[in-house]
C-alpha cells in the first residue's frame, strides 16, 4: 500500500518563534553569529536537498535517508515546518526505499517547500540585519 502525505493542519512555512528562539539563545548583541546561522542554514539546506535528488537518482536510499533526517531536523530548529514534515516523511519511506511512496514526487514538494522557507528566512535576515528586504 502506497502512503500518501499531508501536513499537519497547523503547519507553517516558517513558524517566527524559532527565529525569535534563536535570537533568544545567542542574545540580540550578537547579531553576526544570528546571521551566518542562517546562512549556512540556507546553504547547507540546499546542499541536502541536491544531495538527496542524487541519491534517489543513484538508488542510494541510506543517504536519501540520512539526508532527509539532516534536513529535518534543522528545517525544524529555523521553524520552517512544513518542509521539517516533508523531509520527515522522506526519511521514513527512504527506510522502505521508496517502494511505499513516490519519493520523486516528494523532492518536487521539497524543492516547493525549501524555496518558500529560504524566501521567508532570508526576509527574516533582512529584517534582523536592518536592511530593506525589497532592496
Amino acid at each position: 500500500m502506497r502512503m500518501q502525505f499531508t501536513f499537519e493542519p497547523a503547519a507553517e512555512v516558517l513558524a517566527p518563534e524559532a527565529l525569535q528562539n534563536i535570537v533568544e539563545m545567542f542574545g540580540d548583541e550578537d547579531a553576526d553569529a544570528i546571521l551566518e546561522l542562517i546562512d549556512t542554514f540556507l546553504v547547507e539546506s540546499t546542499k541536502q536537498y541536491e544531495e538527496m535528488r542524487a541519491a534517489l537518482a543513484a538508488g542510494d536510499w541510506v543517504k536519501l535517508h540520512r539526508m532527509a533526517h539532516s534536513l529535518k531536523s534543522s528545517s525544524a530548529t529555523f521553524g520552517a515546518m512544513r518542509l521539517s514534515q516533508v523531509a520527515a516523511f522522506i526519511e521514513k519511506v527512504a527506510k522502505a526505499q521508496c517502494r511505499e511512496a513516490d519519493c520523486a514526487a516528494l523532492l518536487e514538494l521539497l524543492a516547493t517547500e525549501h524555496e518558500a522557507a529560504c524566501a521567508q528566512l532570508r526576509q527574516a535576515r533582512a529584517r534582523f540585519a536592518g536592511e530593506d528586504a525589497g532592496s
